[in-house]
């Protein structure tokens, strides 16, 4: 032991002299301790401000960049105490302001880096630069109180409201909240970024009921601070009256609104196809003529906002129904019309009933109940001509009716009037002043061999006078009031001398758009704007009418014998035997008409011609 130790003291000192060194120079390279930091340190969720006003639950996201450095450590101080550090340049840390008493502090984000001089210290990591950024941090962690909305009330023509400036701290901005009746979420109409503004015009408004919250907006606190609710109401624009003078104008007049500044147009439209602009808010008179006639009319006054159409622009609309020309009547309906005779009644089927309506005072004189007794058919009643004939389908039985009382005179089976034993289905088609009934029957027992017919039948006699085919459900069939000519399946056949009958030789177009002239033993038949008249005796033709535009549905006025028809909501009504225009009324879209004794007649209106 005692010689190893002899051995090592022989040996420092030669270690000593072993390391003893001058360096020439040669290899040796000067730094400089002056070094120039570029960078940046920033809030990513508040890149631009200096002073921070932090409540509840906040997220510091932080993001650093040291060009050419490489990042030993980010650090995030509030005051004294670290909420934590890393070597990622980005990153969040999350504070509770709740943990901390109300007031200021300093927020410090430190970042160590590498000196970046160059020398052993710096390259060993010994050596490095310190960056910092600071802010001044205010924590309140008292909850802030929602503004009070003070007035809502009209102002040089517009609406303002009012409230009281919010005294807290970490304002963001105050939004405007509509709210209307049925509403649950009231609907975000401004924002507004300045603490200092207080006012605000609604120059959307233009009447009914609404009511408005003012709500705040602030950092940290994501509830609702909604304001007090204030209601308003002015009645919107709407329709006040109506009245057509003698000379046949209408004359309508509707309320104004006095939000003037916040006006951009009244629009006025009738039966939505005439429409009415005016731009003065002032201007609450319309006179027009007086010349649409049908349903009552439909009016829509729409009253829009100065900025209509743009995006988020409001209107308000009011509807009214205003009496048109003549005079109200019924309500019956047109389609279920299935009688007018020259006797001065007019038959309807309807909803389960059979009406007698008196044409003069256009009351109900009679009704009968057929609900539950008119089934199996769709066509069930039919009345002559001449209002002396009226049948019916009730319990799959033919009935004879009063056409005054409606009561049964006489009653029919099927089969007994038709040559095959046994019928299950069928449809009254028409019936002659000369009592000759024509119906559609299908027999009962199937055979593909079997075709639906169409019957003729003398009712006086119990007999069929003739049959042709005729589909139950693809087809129609029609007989003309002398009970001579017949139209079934669009094939038109006359009665000859002898008892035979004789096809017509009219196209497939021309039989379907016949009709029986309700006045005149004639028919006639459409092709474009030419109307064919041919007489029920012969089948010959004995005249032609053209017409100032292609007219559908035609039909005849079984008093005066005036042919009338509709074109693009206009009725245009002729002279058959001149060939003269006599009458054109304009008609409310859609709506179904008939003309009795010069009498035009709508569902709940009707005008003397």
């Amino acid at each position: 032991m005692k010689q190893l130790l002899r051995l090592l003291l022989g040996i420092i000192p030669c270690l000593f002299l072993a390391c003893d060194y001058s360096p020439s120079g040669s290899h040796f390279e000067e730094v400089s301790p002056q070094v120039e930091v570029v960078g940046d340190i920033e809030l990513d969720n508040y890149p631009s401000q200096d002073t921070l006003m932090l409540r509840g639950s906040v997220n510091l996201k932080f993001s650093v960049s040291l060009p050419g450095r490489t990042i030993y450590s980010v650090e995030l101080l509030l005051g004294k105490n670290s909420l934590g550090a890393t070597s990622s340049a980005t990153g969040g840390r999350q504070l509770q302001t709740t943990e901390y008493p109300d007031g200021y502090y300093t927020l410090q984000l430190n970042v160590l880096g590498n000196s970046g001089t160059g020398s052993l210290a710096d390259k060993s990591g010994v050596e490095g630069v310190q960056v910092y950024r600071t802010w001044v941090v205010y924590i309140d962690n008292t909850p802030p109180k929602p503004v009070t909305l003070t007035s809502v009330k009209a102002v040089d023509g517009s609406l303002k409201l009012e409230w009281k400036k919010y005294r807290g701290t970490g304002f963001q901005k105050y939004e405007i909240h509509r709210h209307y009746p049925g509403q649950v979420y009231g609907q975000l109409t401004a924002t507004i970024t300045d603490p200092n503004q207080t006012t605000w015009f609604d120059e959307e408004y233009l009447g009914e009921q609404i009511s408005y919250r003012v709500v705040t907006r602030v950092n940290g606190y994501y509830y609702d601070l909604a304001s007090n609710s204030i209601p308003y109401f002015y009645p919107k624009p709407h329709v006040l009256s109506s009245t057509i003078s003698p000379e046949k104008e209408l004359t309508i007049t509707f309320s104004s609104t006095p939000f003037t500044s916040n006006f951009g147009s009244y629009e006025l439209t009738l039966n939505s196809n005439r429409v009415i602009r005016l731009t003065d808010p002032k201007d609450t008179v319309v006179t027009i003529p007086a010349n649409i006639f049908g349903e009552e009319l439909h009016a829509t006054l729409a009253t829009y906002s100065k900025s209509y159409p743009s995006p988020g622009s409001r209107s308000v609309t009011d509807y009214a129904i205003l009496e048109g020309i003549g005079a109200p009547w019924g309500p019956q309906d047109v389609d279920r019309l299935f009688g007018k005779p020259s006797s001065g009644k007019l038959y309807f089927a309807d909803r389960g009933y059979i009406k007698v309506v008196d044409a003069a005072t256009r009351h109900i004189l009679r009704e009968r109940n057929v609900m539950y007794d008119q089934i199996g058919s769709e066509k069930q009643d039919v009345i002559s001509q001449d209002g002396k004939l009226l049948y019916s389908i009730i319990n799959y039985a033919i009935h004879r009716l009063d056409p005054l009382t409606l009561q049964t005179l006489e009653r029919y089976e099927l089969n007994d009037l038709l040559p095959e034993e046994f019928y299950h289905f069928s449809m009254l088609d028409g019936v002659s002043n000369t009592n000759r009934l024509i119906l559609r029957a299908r027999n009962a027992d199937y055979d593909p061999e079997n075709k639906d017919m169409a019957y003729v039948i003398d009712m006086d006699q119990k007999k069929v006078v003739t049959a042709v085919e005729a589909d139950l459900n693809y087809s129609y069939a029609m007989i003309s009031p002398d009970g001579k000519t017949i139209n079934a399946s669009d094939q038109v056949y006359v009665e000859q001398p002898k008892g035979d009958w004789k096809k017509l030789p009219l196209t497939r177009q021309e039989a379907n758009s016949l009709k029986f002239h309700t006045a005149s033993p004639l028919f006639f038949t459409t092709k474009g704007t030419t109307i064919s008249f041919y007489s029920t005796t012969d089948g010959t033709l004995q005249s032609t009418l053209q017409t100032e535009r292609e007219l559908y549905p035609i039909d005849t006025d079984p008093v005066t014998g005036h042919l009338y028809g509709s074109s693009y909501n206009q009725l245009f009504i002729y002279n058959t035997s001149t060939g003269q225009l006599v009458n054109k009324v304009d008609l409310a879209g859609g709506t179904l008409v008939f003309l009795y004794n010069n009498t035009l007649y709508s569902g709940n209106r009707y005008l003397n011609l």
